[in-house]
């Protein structure tokens, strides 16, 4: 905002230069003329440079906001000034030659440096023409940029969730083996103790056949 407010200062002193240096141009002597319808032009190309500089600052500001909105309608009431003061030279110049005794000499100055200032406005234009062009393009790029980061965070977001959901998994997996394992030693102790208690079984059993075996030779 404070760049955009030295511009504006700019363009204040410039123009009331311009003003100044038109209303002075039927008292320059006839000699010096040339010279001073030149430095209006150079102050009136320098005021394009400075208009179009602002141009570039308004296009950063934040779209449909109001120091936009309102900066906007300044540079175009400043852009409609400056064609006035580039209608007010014309008329200046006009007005020298139909009252100037060396009319041939500003006829040459229309012919070729005036012709010259209107080139140089066309290429002014066309400079600004590209300049938006190339803008536009900078903020297309710009918001592929933002848009592809965007995305990329998505991508990456969706990366760490799967991540996470593949830890936890792989975490409840080595609960699961452990507890397996817990089990199965639990299996094969309780294997062993029946094993162990079917043994015992066996040989309770043959003790007993053995003692009724010598109860009855007793007996006998």
């Amino acid at each position: 905002m404070s760049l955009l407010a030295q511009f504006e200062q700019q363009y204040s002193v410039q123009t009331a230069d311009i003003t100044s240096k038109i209303g002075r141009l039927a008292n320059v002597s006839a000699g010096e003329r040339t010279e001073a319808i030149q430095t209006v032009e150079r102050m009136l190309a320098e005021v394009e440079d400075l208009l179009e500089q602002m141009e570039l600052s308004v296009r950063e500001l934040p779209a449909g906001g109001a120091d936009r909105n309102k900066y906007e309608l300044r540079v175009k009431s400043y852009r409609s000034d400056k064609q006035q003061l580039n209608s007010e030279l014309k008329k200046a110049i006009q007005r020298l030659k139909s009252g100037a005794a060396d009319r041939s000499e500003l006829f040459g100055y229309e012919e070729g440096s005036l012709l010259s200032s209107d080139q140089q406005n066309d290429q002014l234009i066309e400079n600004t023409e590209r300049l938006e062009r190339s803008s536009r393009k900078l903020d297309d790029s710009y918001r592929m940029c933002i848009e592809t980061e965007q995305i990329g965070a998505e991508v990456l977001n969706n990366l760490e969730s799967q991540r996470e959901t593949i830890g936890r998994a792989r975490e409840r997996l080595r609960e699961a083996d452990a507890d397996l394992g817990q089990s199965s030693k639990v299996l094969s102790q309780m294997i062993n103790r029946v094993i162990q208690n079917r043994l015992l079984m066996v040989g309770v059993g043959v003790v007993l056949f053995l003692a009724i075996i010598f109860i009855f030779w007793m007996a006998l």
